[in-house]
């Protein structure tokens, strides 16, 4: 009665936010135009290792692409209805909607419904017998179809750590990205995040080919995005090589993102007023904007995460870095962090799921060393990746982004509880990602503005999960190796 009431009230309060997020924008017809997917006609759901993939429905999946070589192929059928799996119906309706009306009325709906119960389904089956049973309506008939997964077993209670699936995935994931030709024309997102990969699984012949290839100074007008990936993938590879070649690209792009913060408001009057629309308003002393020259969008706490730990990594590999602009870039982070760990869009104001800004503000403060402030902030923040749970894959423009940052950021917290809390929620969803390649792939969230599966269809997630589930053997900073592990 209480799940149905919820579903109602959403109804009632944003019909028109209920209609744009049902169809999905628009987009379960809207294929990527490059990369492994650009064959899938649109953005559906991926019903995990099977090798189909659906369009969502409140209480069903319907079939729009089998993958030619997976599990499904010669089972399933274009335009099959899945109403069930296991023996078990689809009871519980996955809610559309806005996530930002979601997350202010309604905290307690998350993923829960189709999307949840199959993903608990296949870690049921490969734990088991391998077997997936799928209750599907065929042109108006019943019937059961049984789709055969590999019988690898179930997570752990402690997953990522002293997991036997863990491992295996990660691996598979990392043999993905090994020896793959699109890394280099990945945007900075994914082909950061895969360039770590490489490293984290040992491919250092791939990783030096990269760096390598990435080892190009900062142009003037760049954005903060790739300066901040291209620093951190630099210096982490600088960390575990010495490689002296990419020394003098970490130093200067260490140099081009001081030219990117707001120093002193005052100083960008002109920028800030008259000129920016509605934004103008939004630039913050001590914040990164979208720009390396300062202007147009005002200061976010995303990019000011990712250009601090960016930083810290950075001064890790000896570049010099004006201290009194980090610890400007700090204060704007804790001055947008409310009392609840929640840190806003651009300052603490309430805007947008969180997990990712929370990850990030994590990782930087890791990197920057042991304190009592930083300390205190960890903790404050765990709380609210705890928190933020529900919501990492409703993120704003990327959803991969908050997936790997926020599960990178419970890691580092050392909170027992946030990681927990994320790696559990999401475990389900986790599945759901996993292709019958080893790879992982986006999966629609709730927000309208949400563009990472076009940006990275498959490689931003695969080289995050990659590093996510190997983090019991920490080769990265970022990846906790600074940390002392126990068991987690």
């Amino acid at each position: 009665m209480k799940q149905w009431f919820h579903v109602l009230l959403v109804t009632l309060a944003a019909p028109a936010l209920q209609a744009i997020e049902k169809d999905n924008r628009g987009r379960w017809e809207e294929p990527v135009k490059n990369g492994p997917d650009k064959e899938v006609p649109g953005y559906l759901i991926n019903l995990g290792p099977t090798g189909a993939r659906a369009i969502l429905e409140s209480q069903s999946f319907i079939i729009k692409y089998l993958f030619a070589d997976s599990p499904s192929m010669g089972l399933l059928e274009i335009d099959d209805v899945i109403t069930g799996v296991n023996g078990s119906p689809f009871e519980t309706p996955h809610t559309f909607g806005h996530h930002m009306t979601r997350m202010k009325n309604f905290p307690d709906i998350g993923y829960e419904g189709p999307l949840m119960d199959f993903g608990k389904a296949i870690e049921e089956s490969e734990g088991g017998d391998g077997k997936l049973t799928l209750s599907v309506t065929r042109k108006g008939r019943e019937m059961n179809v049984i789709i055969p997964l590999e019988k690898i077993g179930t997570f752990a209670p402690t997953y990522p750590y002293q997991c036997e699936k863990s491992a295996l995935l990660a691996k598979r994931a990392s043999e993905y990205l090994s020896g793959h030709p699109f890394i280099k024309r990945e945007q900075c997102h994914a082909k950061c995040m895969s360039g770590l990969a490489l490293l984290a699984s040992g491919e250092m012949e791939q990783a030096k080919d990269l760096a390598h290839s990435w080892n190009q100074k900062p142009r003037d007008g760049i954005w903060v995005w790739p300066v901040s990936y291209q620093l951190i993938f630099l210096s982490e590879y600088y960390l575990l090589t010495k490689d002296q070649m990419v020394f003098p690209t970490i130093q200067a792009l260490a140099t081009k993102l001081e030219t990117a913060q707001v120093e002193d408001i005052a100083n960008y009057a002109d920028r800030t007023h008259g000129k920016m629309g509605n934004v103008g308003h939004k630039f913050r002393t001590g914040g990164f904007g979208h720009n390396t020259n300062v202007g147009g969008y005002g200061t976010m706490n995303i990019t000011t995460a990712l250009a601090l730990a960016a930083w810290e990594l950075s001064k890790k590999c000896g570049a010099k870095v004006d201290q009194a602009k980090v610890d400007l870039g700090f204060e704007y982070l804790r001055s947008s962090t409310t009392e609840t760990g929640y840190i806003g869009y651009h300052t603490k104001r309430g805007a947008y799921a969180a997990a990712g800004r929370q990850g990030l503000a994590t990782v930087a403060h890791h990197l920057a060393g042991d304190s009592e402030i930083n300390r205190a902030y960890l903790e404050l923040v765990a709380g609210g990746l705890s928190r933020s749970k529900k919501y990492l894959n409703d993120a704003h423009a990327d959803s991969v982004l908050s997936v790997c940052w926020g599960l990178i950021g419970a890691n580092l917290s050392q909170n027992e509880k946030a990681l927990r809390d994320m790696m559990d929620y999401n475990k389900a969803w986790l599945n759901m990602a996993r292709c019958h390649d080893g790879s992982f792939v986006a999966l629609p969230g709730r927000d309208m503005y949400d563009k990472g599966y076009y940006m990275s269809s498959r490689l931003h997630l695969t080289a995050t999960m990659a590093l996510v589930f190997s983090m019991e053997n920490p080769i990265l900073q970022i990846q906790g190796k600074s940390l002392k592990v126990t068991q987690k």
